[in-house]
């Protein structure tokens, strides 16, 4: 028996790689199961409003029409908690122009992005050393778990300056549950003014 183990079991911890390994596996069955046409819709380039379907894949074809796409920036759908709200964060950080997303339709029951969105925008994340990630421009390792969220794996590969613009420069309009087109058409066009 080896020093620090208990009855002959030594703890493992795997690699960050092996777990990195498990996530996208998964993700690639998931894509090959329940396949998503379009994950999202380019609008009007000039417009400060970006919107937010959730999980509402129905939500986000009913939006892409004429008359939502040429006010808004992007429509787009969000699933999980971490590949899904990063790749928002990367929009907005690309795309600083937009200000304002308004979130609506229903959130996945599993992953619960939008309550993980909305409690990184509202207390951002809890920043340990770890080595499933680094930051770019000083090479120092880092990994963002969204604070106090109760999503499965909330943990961002975001950086640190991506994370506080999207929490200093946009606003998140709270319209979870509204899947009603007419009603989110008209709150879009008040964001406008």
């Amino acid at each position: 028996m080896e020093a620090g183990s208990a009855a002959g079991f030594i703890p493992h911890n795997p690699p960050a790689y092996t777990v990195d390994a498990i996530g996208n596996a998964l993700g690639e069955i998931c894509k090959a199961v329940l396949p998503i046409p379009q994950e999202s819709y380019r609008g009007n380039p000039e417009s400060r409003v970006a919107v937010c379907t959730l999980s509402d894949i129905r939500l986000l074809e009913s939006l892409a029409k004429p008359d939502v796409l040429g006010r808004v920036n992007i429509v787009g759908r969000l699933l999980s908690e971490n590949r899904g709200i990063d790749a928002i964060l990367r929009y907005l950080y690309a795309h600083k122009r937009v200000r304002v997303v308004v979130v609506c339709g229903m959130d996945a029951r599993g992953h619960r992005a939008g309550h993980s969105l909305f409690r990184l925008h509202r207390h951002g994340v809890d920043r340990l050393v770890s080595n499933t990630a680094s930051d770019p421009t000083t090479g120092k390792a880092f990994q963002n778990r969204i604070s106090g969220s109760l999503s499965p794996d909330p943990h961002l590969a975001a950086s640190p300056e991506q994370i506080e613009h999207f929490r200093r420069n946009v606003t998140l309009v709270d319209m979870t549950g509204t899947s009603d087109r007419a009603q989110l058409v008209k709150s879009i066009i008040g964001q406008l003014q």
